[in-house]
């Protein structure tokens, strides 16, 4: 049933192939090309310099007449004559190598335009009897159907770890910028502990401000992140570890607005934020790798697809 139009997919492959070599060789060329052009500027720069050097010899300028006064001037220019003629000899083949290099270029350039609509062709094929596939109820008609219903949901999955991912991401940020402001909250409370004045009491208190509004900013972050994680356990097959993750948000109420002056406090809340993150890390890199494995096996699918397609 399907012997046409496999027999018409096989010979656009086989011209897709060739056309991926010929493009291969031809960006291949164009990067030595670029190459040889700029040793070409070099070379007209050294051929330019042996020239100045010979003229400066033959006219009058004052090394010519001291190098003649020292009966040196003709050995001289002897030696600087064949250093030109080998810059000329290197900038002439370098220009040959250029106009070859150009000439297969273009050669290449009208070859490629033979195969300029293979691949749409080729896609249009696959299309095609991919629709015949979906409409016939033989063996690879089941298997089709079946291998882009567990692609659609694979993507759904994907999506819902992608967002959990994104949610913890913003946790964390939150998370690092409270620690800074924690930890100059903790600079000027020493400060102020060795007697730092009414400019250091009010430095303390504002970095203790910004620590405090912060604190509510990631309190909100991880309810989101914790609603994104229920989701993937909703509607995925994927099991994260989040025990323990329900008090997250709420150990910031525990004392953490009450006695700020405390020094101890501070190092207290910095300790915390710290484990906390460190417990986020945990689960974003779960998530990662159950999105790896998850993007492996749509990737497996999509290639017994190509197969399926093909056979």
């Amino acid at each position: 049933m399907y012997t046409e139009i496999n027999r018409e997919i096989y010979e656009l492959e086989t011209r897709i192939r060739a056309k991926e070599k010929l493009a291969a060789e031809k960006d291949m060329l164009v990067d030595e090309l670029q190459r040889k052009r700029r040793e070409h500027f070099n070379l007209h720069n050294d051929l330019l310099k042996e020239k100045a050097d010979v003229d400066k010899l033959e006219g009058m300028s004052f090394s010519a007449i001291f190098l003649s006064m020292l009966g040196k001037k003709e050995d001289r220019l002897d030696k600087e004559r064949e250093e030109l003629l080998a810059a000329e000899l290197r900038y002439k083949e370098s220009q040959e190598l250029i106009q070859e290099l150009e000439k297969k270029i273009k050669d290449l350039e009208g070859q490629l335009v033979n195969f300029e609509d293979i691949k749409e062709r080729y896609n249009k094929l696959i299309k095609e009897k991919k629709r015949l596939l979906l409409g016939d109820d033989s063996y690879q008609g089941r298997r089709l159907r079946e291998a882009l219903e567990h692609i659609n949901e694979l993507k759904l999955d994907i999506k819902e770890v992608d967002e959990a991912i994104y949610a913890g991401d913003w946790v964390l940020s939150a998370l690092n910028k409270m620690e800074d402001q924690l930890e100059s909250a903790k600079g000027w409370a020493t400060w102020d502990i060795l007697g730092g004045g009414m400019f250091v009491d009010m430095a303390k208190h504002s970095a203790i401000d910004k620590a405090n509004q912060t604190a509510r900013d990631v309190q909100h972050l991880l309810k989101s992140f914790n609603k994104e994680l229920s989701d993937v356990g909703r509607y995925t097959d994927i099991k994260v570890d989040i025990s323990g993750f329900a008090t997250f948000a709420d150990f910031f109420f525990d004392g953490l607005f009450v006695d700020w002056f405390v020094k101890s406090k501070i190092n207290n809340s910095l300790s915390k934020v710290r484990s906390v993150r460190s417990e986020i890390n945990r689960i974003l890199d779960d998530l990662r790798r159950n999105r790896g494995e998850l993007n492996n096996q749509k990737s497996s699918l999509e290639k017994q697809i190509e197969v399926l397609l093909k056979e």
